[in-house]
């Protein structure tokens, strides 16, 4: 086993946020290495022109206008708007049991977007070529299989026999986070007997930039805008989140099957879907860590918290994480303190348990509401949609509160 290089802090595992964070720290001074199992070459390969279905990423987020304003923090938004990318004006959200709708607009909040539809990996590859012009010590396709904490330091072993350390090491390693386990921060969760079917289909009428949703008792069908380099209004990405029993049936039609399925499914509200590219499926379990920190070890997103993807909130609920974290040891770093002090450690955590907690309800609850079939549960919610529709200052709140205007 080789000597143990040393560093500030350690991020382990270089997806959107911890790519991110990594940055973000290597700005403000400190020492920072970031561990990511894939190879360089796959991280900042550009993608080729998208003129089918076939030809986009499966796997999309909708960036907020807060987590936007991180990646412009960070210098990188400019990079991944130049690809491809979609900014939405509208999202129509209704119950396919009722007549209850709501209809969110930009322009009623003085905004450009409510949001962009971005495909995962080029965020991603905008933040590597950041990252490779930064002092961050990039350590990829290796995987990490030890950590252990001695005299107030991490001690991390990667499976090339190389040992890394770090007075903080921060776990940005996914859902099934290894490093959560060794340390021993418990979770709680449980499964949704669902899965989230997702796909990129090709429409005969436009999607206006409108991202739709559309609710049923046995899960929401989603609609995500996406925009080609030729400009086509006619792709969308769709997250349709089935009971596990149903999900399976989807998954075994052929493609002119299921997208008979999706037209009426979303009520033919972009018209007949002309294709549909492969499709993947994957199970919805929600999770949350008791506890985000521990003794020179802190959690960020999916690592500390998972939830349904029905608003499509994971991924700025992780780049909170990352603003309050950069925020925390920012100000430890003015102070002269470790970047594993404890009293830093716990600001984060009050600071994003509490948010993270109430979204994670709200989605619960959204699920539970809509999951119900019962007659006057089905008058009451649409009763409360059409209504809800019609408080128009109440409405932009919480949709400036969703795209972070307000924070």
């Amino acid at each position: 086993m080789s000597e143990a290089k040393t560093f500030d802090i350690l991020v382990a595992g270089g997806g959107m946020i911890g790519s991110a964070l990594a940055l973000g720290l290597s700005r403000q001074g400190w020492q920072v290495a970031l561990v990511e199992g894939s190879d360089h070459e796959t991280l900042v390969q550009a993608p080729n022109p998208a003129t089918t279905v076939a030809d986009f990423e499966p796997r999309v987020s909708a960036i907020s206008v807060a987590s936007q304003q991180l990646l412009e923090q960070l210098g990188v938004w400019s990079e991944v708007t130049a690809g491809r990318h979609c900014p939405y004006q509208a999202m129509t959200v209704w119950d396919g049991d009722g007549t209850g709708r709501i209809q969110f607009e930009a322009a009623e909040l003085q905004a450009r977007a409510l949001g962009t539809i971005v495909e995962n990996r080029s965020v991603v590859r905008a933040l590597f070529r950041a990252l490779d012009e930064s002092p961050v010590e990039l350590i990829e396709g290796a995987r990490i299989i030890g950590c252990t904490r001695l005299s107030e330091r991490y001690t991390v072993e990667l499976d090339d026999g190389r040992s890394l350390s770090a007075g903080l090491v921060v776990g940005c390693d996914g859902a099934n986070s290894r490093l959560r386990q060794w340390v021993g921060l418990p979770t709680r969760e449980w499964d949704y007997d669902q899965q989230a079917i997702v796909c990129t289909v090709r429409t005969t009428q436009s999607h206006r930039f409108t991202a739709w949703q559309r609710f049923s008792t046995t899960g929401p069908l989603a609609f995500l805008p996406l925009l080609p380099e030729s400009g086509s209004e006619h792709f969308c990405s769709i997250v349709w989140s089935q009971d596990t029993g149903e999900a399976r049936r989807l998954m075994a039609l052929g493609d002119r099957e299921f997208a008979a399925e999706l037209e009426r499914a979303i009520e033919r509200e972009l018209g007949s879907v002309e294709a549909v590219s492969s499709r993947f499926a994957f199970p919805l379990r929600q999770r949350h860590a008791k506890d985000y920190v521990a003794p020179g070890f802190a959690l960020v997103g999916d690592a500390a918290h998972t939830i349904h993807p029905l608003a499509g909130q994971g991924a700025n609920l992780g780049y909170g994480d990352v603003r309050a974290l950069l925020d925390e040891l920012s100000r430890a770093r003015k102070a002269g303190l470790s970047p594993a002090n404890n009293l830093v450690l716990q600001r984060y955590q009050r600071r994003r348990k509490g948010e993270n907690l109430a979204m994670m309800a709200a989605m619960e609850g959204f699920k539970q509401l809509f999951g119900r079939d019962e007659l006057p549960v089905r008058w009451l919610r649409n009763t409360g949609l059409r209504w809800f529709n019609q408080l128009g200052p109440v409405k932009n709140r919480i949709a400036a509160e969703a795209m972070g205007l307000n924070s």
